[in-house]
């Protein structure tokens, strides 16, 4: 009976085989190349879109310093342009040209009046004839006054010859020469003469106020005659329409030999030493833009430093209006509405970190798209100041990092996107 081989087994040697060896080698060398691979290739498996890097426009985070400012279109207007009106209607006579040069109280042009003028020569004539009567008023008060003295006098004179007979009849009543009835009779006669005086005095003062009030009347007529005779001439001188400082002749406002009305405008003078700029700006800037900032006013290649005058308390059109006045030099290469560029300095922030502006900020200032190798990832930030070409990054980025600044789209749920070469 037998129970098991073990009596005729053997037990052999393996030997060893060079092929299998090299096989598992090769094996365990690409299992390594795929666990490598797949680290490597594990963002660009995971990303939700794919975007060519030529549709973009990538930018590199940078630390510096950010000048907030604002650029606009400005037109050079004349700090002062005023308008010359003509003071009665007439026919008007230009003496210069437009675009002449002309000095302070150079004459420019004159309007004839004839009706002007025939009333200034009527007031005049009513003028000489209220100094006229006042004149012979004045001599009738003297006349009057003389009168009411020489009565006065007379009276006086009365009083002395009435005091000399009553001496005389007291002197012959001492005698017993004269009867009590005529001592009597002088007394009287001395106290009528007193009365007599003292009333023809008191007549004389009464008359001198009366004539000082007829002449004051006359006075006040003379005063507000010469008056309305000083405004005519006034009138007629400005007839003669005369430059108000230096400057150049602007555009006429209506045409030579022209009739025109009272109170119309003939023409501009522009002074060109008082030069301005006249800039629109967006009105998210009226906050920050305020008198006295510092600008520049380009003019081809040429710049000019100026600074911010004055801004309108209004809004027209989404723009408010500014005024730069000229700080550097004269303004002689400067012509009336000339169109220039200007750029205004709002506010400068040493040692920040910057992005450049682009349409994926404007868009969505809260996220950018960070590139890390070949995948962009969208990220939190937060944005602060702005100026014209860069913003301030106050948190999400640092310096170096590069980001999308623009030909990404708004992609909803998206928040990993491969760049393909």
């Amino acid at each position: 009976m037998i129970r098991d081989t073990s009596a005729t087994d053997r037990p052999l040697r393996a030997s060893a085989n060079p092929l299998r060896r090299r096989g598992l080698w090769l094996a365990a060398a690409v299992l390594v190349l795929l666990v490598v691979g797949g680290f490597a290739l594990g963002p660009t498996l995971t990303a939700e879109h794919t975007l060519s890097r030529q549709r973009v426009r990538i930018g590199e985070v940078s630390q510096g310093t950010l000048v907030r400012d604002l650029s606009s279109q400005g037109r050079v207007v004349a700090a002062r342009s005023p308008s010359l009106y003509t003071s009665a209607p007439g026919i008007v006579r230009f003496v210069v040209e437009p675009g002449a040069m002309v000095q302070k109280d150079q004459l420019l042009a004159t309007v004839d009046s004839p009706e002007l003028e025939s009333e200034l020569k009527r007031e005049q004539s009513t003028l000489a004839r209220v100094s006229a009567e006042r004149e012979r008023q004045d001599i009738n008060n003297r006349r009057t006054v003389l009168e009411k003295q020489r009565a006065i006098d007379a009276a006086g004179i009365a009083q002395k010859a009435a005091a000399r007979e009553l001496e005389r009849t007291q002197l012959a009543f001492a005698k017993g020469v004269l009867p009590e009835v005529d001592l009597k009779r002088a007394q009287d006669v001395l106290e009528g003469a007193k009365i007599t005086l003292s009333s023809a005095e008191a007549d004389l003062r009464l008359e001198r106020d009366s004539l000082v009030l007829d002449l004051k009347t006359y006075d006040e007529q003379l005063a507000s005659q010469r008056l309305l005779v000083e405004e005519l001439q006034r009138q007629v001188a400005a007839l003669e329409v005369r430059a108000p400082f230096d400057g150049v002749v602007g555009n006429w406002l209506v045409t030579d030999r022209a009739n025109v009305a009272a109170n119309q405008a003939l023409m501009m003078v522009v002074d060109l030493t008082e030069l301005e700029v006249e800039a629109a700006v967006s009105e998210v800037y009226a906050d920050s833009l305020v008198p006295g900032l510092s600008a520049e006013i380009s003019i081809g290649a040429e710049r000019r430093q100026g600074e911010v005058r004055l801004v309108s308390p209004e809004v027209q059109n989404a723009q408010v209006l500014a005024r730069i006045r000229l700080t550097d030099a004269s303004a002689g290469s400067l012509r009336q509405n000339q169109r220039v560029q200007v750029r205004v300095l709002l506010e400068e922030k040493p040692d920040v970190t910057l992005v450049e502006r682009g349409p994926a900020f404007e868009r969505d200032p809260a996220f950018a798209w960070v590139i890390d190798g070949d995948v962009a990832r969208r990220q939190s930030i937060q944005l602060g100041s702005s100026s014209v070409t860069a913003f301030e990054v106050i948190d999400g980025l640092r310096p170096g990092q590069q980001v999308i600044l623009a030909g990404i789209d708004d992609l909803p749920g998206v928040d990993e996107v491969l760049l393909t070469r």
